[in-house]
């Protein structure tokens, strides 16, 4: 089986985690997209997260590398979460969810309206009700509650 592959970013604040109303789903989804040719899980997630918010962001580590890199290996930051999403694409998608932080603050949030209806924050109370996956509900949720402090 073939599979695709995307990267996606959660931004925590104040006990929220940002998402966008993806128009093609029409569901409440963290910031992401596929994978360029020739580019890295992490580049993804911070590219598009700036196409889909306006916010420029870098990635979280989610765990230290066990190894530092030398002339043969280099590491790249491991995300907190990795699935395998079906619905919504025409074929499995291999996805990578990174905590990302803002380089410049938050101001500059606009979402990109041809491919969003909206963009909002929604904590832990939120996720039951909101429209969205079972897997972004809970996603979200480990976001929240294990985002690195920064």
């Amino acid at each position: 089986m073939k599979y695709g592959t995307f990267a996606s970013g959660y931004l925590i604040q104040d006990g929220k985690a940002l998402l966008v109303h993806h128009n093609k789903m029409d569901k409440w989804v963290p910031p992401g997209g596929h994978l360029e040719e020739n580019e890295l899980p992490a580049d993804a997630a911070v590219r598009e997260f700036f196409e889909e918010t306006g916010i420029e962001v870098e990635v979280i580590p989610a765990y230290p590398s066990a190894f530092a890199g030398d002339s043969n290996s280099t590491p790249i930051p491991l995300p907190f979460h990795m699935d395998i999403e079906v619905e919504g694409f025409d074929s499995p998608r291999i996805g990578h969810f990174f905590y990302v932080k803002p380089v410049n603050g938050i101001e500059a949030m606009k979402h990109q309206e041809t491919e969003l209806f909206g963009i909002d924050w929604f904590g832990k109370d939120d996720l039951p009700s909101l429209q969205t996956f079972d897997q972004v509900r809970s996603v979200a949720a480990f976001a929240i509650d294990n985002y690195p402090k920064v």
